[in-house]
Formats: structure tokens, C-alpha cells, sequence
């Protein structure tokens, strides 16, 4: 996949474990549904039916390959299209990080399964990567015209708060702005979550 030039990997929006432990008690609070909604509003507009079947197949394909190869790009699966296979991963992925992150705020002491589950994610695909491919997922419904007009508002010297809560109103942005709000959501939750249980100092099995 080609690098967006307005998508830089390396600048990260959480910087440390004290900023992920606060990020992540937000988002799994009041947010926690917008980030489960946003997955089916994100599957809506793909209108893709076989990569819904898809994703009601992936527990048995979880059985027949590694998440790494069914993230890769390259596993190819009888009549499937490679993107699908890897969209529907992604997806798969983030799904189940919301549910462990959330059981693991709900339950200091929940079961090896769970921490098992959650470190085979962070160690199939590394941030930026899931990051970069869930964006690349999001461009495929908005276009890269919409994208890049976007870009260019938000990115702009006078853009501020008052900016920002104009968006939803603006006629060349609002028909896909829920989903470019749910994809800053969703860069937030992941960054968190990789930061918070990636540190060096940290226990997989503390809690957040």
C-alpha cells in the first residue's frame, strides 16, 4: 500500500503510559460505544457482503492460519479477494481489543486467556501498521478527494474549536465526517492500547 503523504506514523499521538491510561479510561467509558458503532458504520458503507461473510468466518480461519498471515496482505483464500481477507482482520482485531480492554477495566483479575488473546494481537501487527491499514481502509469509502480536503481543513493555521464543531455542518465534509471522527477515535484507542501494554515497565496483567 502506498504511504499517504498526509499520514505520518511517526508522529504519534500518545506519547506515554500515563497519557494511554488516560486515554483508555475515556474510551472505554462514554466512548466505548462510538467505537463499537463505528465498525458497523465503517461495514455499511464498504457494502461489501463477502467480507461480512467473512468476518463470520474468522474464528475458523484463526484455526487454519496465523493472524500475522491473514493481516500480511499476501494469504490468498479460494474465492476471496486478498484486501478482504486482511480488512476483515483488521476489523477482527479491533473488536476484540475493545472487548479485552474493556473486561480488563471491568475485572482486575480476568482469565490467562484474555492476556493470551491481547498479546498475539500486538505482536501479529505493530501500531503504525494497523493504524496505516485501518486509514487506507476508511480512504477506500471516503476518497482520497475527501481525504485530502480534510487534511487540508484541519490541518489549516487558523484551524481551532470552534473549527472543529463546524465540520458537521460543512457541505463538502459532513456527509462522511462521523466516520473521520470515529477514525481519530480509533487511532487514539490503538496508540493507547499498544503504548500502555507495550511499556517496558509494565505487567500485561495490570490493569487499566
Amino acid at each position: 500500500m502506498k504511504k499517504n503523504k498526509n499520514f505520518n506514523k511517526d508522529q504519534k499521538l500518545v506519547k506515554s503510559t500515563a497519557q494511554a491510561k488516560v486515554a483508555l479510561d475515556m474510551l472505554l467509558g462514554n466512548s466505548k460505544k462510538n467505537l463499537e458503532s463505528g465498525i458497523s458504520e465503517l461495514l455499511g458503507k464498504l457494502q461489501n457482503p463477502k467480507l461480512d461473510l467473512l468476518l463470520d468466518r474468522y474464528p475458523d480461519l484463526l484455526q487454519e492460519y496465523d493472524l500475522e498471515e491473514l493481516l500480511s496482505g499476501d494469504l490468498e483464500i479460494i474465492d476471496t479477494e486478498i484486501q478482504d481477507v486482511k480488512t476483515a482482520g483488521l476489523l477482527s482485531c479491533l473488536q476484540l481489543l475493545i472487548h479485552f480492554c474493556h473486561e480488563l477495566k471491568e475485572n482486575p483479575n480476568p482469565n490467562d486467556m484474555s492476556f493470551d488473546s491481547l498479546r498475539y494481537i500486538l505482536k501479529s501487527i505493530g501500531c503504525s501498521q494497523f493504524v496505516h491499514e485501518l486509514l487506507f481502509v476508511v480512504i477506500t469509502v471516503v476518497g482520497t478527494d475527501y481525504y485530502q480536503k480534510f487534511q487540508q481543513r484541519i490541518q489549516s493555521a487558523d484551524f481551532d474549536w470552534e473549527s472543529a464543531l463546524e465540520l458537521d455542518s460543512d457541505p463538502e465534509l459532513r456527509e462522511h465526517i462521523d466516520l473521520m471522527t470515529w477514525f481519530a477515535l480509533a487511532r487514539l484507542f490503538l496508540e493507547s492500547v499498544y503504548t500502555y501494554f507495550n511499556s517496558p515497565d509494565k505487567n500485561l496483567k495490570n490493569t487499566t
